[in-house]
């Protein structure tokens, strides 16, 4: 597959949780837009086995499912936040508020 290339990867406002998100797919990063925001994960790349004459450290960077892991206390942390910007920022300073409100 031929590398993607997106013109313009900003597809969000910076003041407001992410809407919308590029699909990924079993190669890589597509240019398709989906809705919600997308789950927070990580890519694990697996060294390589030194070669006997003393090369380099080489990471296979091949795209595959089995190799993106979860953010389980990222998304744990986005899910408390949202419940709290639902439930009208309980615990807040007035400055504070005054700022969100802002």
């Amino acid at each position: 597959m031929s590398p993607v290339v997106i013109e313009n990867p900003v597809i969000n406002s910076p003041y407001r949780e992410p809407g919308r998100h590029f699909k990924f797919n079993d190669e890589g990063i597509t240019d398709e837009i989906e809705a919600g925001r997308r789950i927070s994960s990580y890519f694990i790349p697996i060294a390589r086995p030194r070669s006997r004459r003393g090369g380099q450290m080489a990471f296979d960077t091949e795209w595959t499912q089995e190799r993106v892991k979860e953010n389980e206390a990222i998304n744990k942390i986005r899910d408390q936040v949202n419940q709290w910007r639902r439930g009208g920022y309980v615990g807040i300073t007035a400055v504070s508020r005054s700022l969100l409100d802002y």
